[in-house]
């Protein structure tokens, strides 16, 4: 399990003035909304499930500024992905109800468990690539954090000289 995610007042690191500084203003940064920047992706727009997903995760991000319009195709194959986990878990259900009724045969019944058990590792390769990808995407507490440390990180290296006579 990932470790929690700390935010600048809660570090018990030594950071310098600067590095609290840089980390503070990344992690207010990320409160910024720019969700209205994304433009579907066409694929998304042919998909009812991963069109449904696409809206919903904008409107849950409405004021974070994870995501820009760079990012609009990595979501679109995210929502994507969950489109496809959730037809996929539909199948998973059918096959399952399949193998319940009382009048399978045997044979029949130990080739329904077999495709239930091939779709099981399916969906369970589909969502550690979700998860993956929400990582990614910032969609997850852990990856907030890494995109503020990332953010705080590209902040300081922006002034290489900033330390050399020892005033921060």
């Amino acid at each position: 399990m990932a470790t929690r995610a700390k935010t600048a007042e809660n570090l018990d690191k030594h950071l310098t003035a600067a590095e609290k500084a840089a980390r503070a203003q990344a992690e207010a940064d990320m409160g910024v909304g720019r969700a209205d920047l994304l433009t579907m992706p066409a694929a998304v727009k042919k998909d009812a499930g991963a069109k449904k997903y696409w809206e919903k995760i904008l409107d849950r991000m409405e004021d974070l500024a994870i995501l820009d319009s760079l990012d609009a195709e990595v979501l679109g194959v995210y929502c994507m992905m969950l489109s496809r986990r959730d037809l996929t878990n539909v199948t998973l259900t059918r096959l399952l109800k399949q193998t319940a009724k009382k009048d399978t045969a045997d044979g029949d019944r130990l080739e329904l468990l077999g495709k239930v058990e091939s779709l099981s590792s399916k969906i369970q390769g589909m969502e550690r690539n979700i998860l993956s990808y929400a990582d990614k995407l910032g969609l997850t507490p852990s990856g907030r954090v890494a995109l503020a440390r990332r953010r705080a990180a590209a902040a300081e290296k922006a002034d290489p000289d900033s330390d050399l006579f020892g005033d921060n």
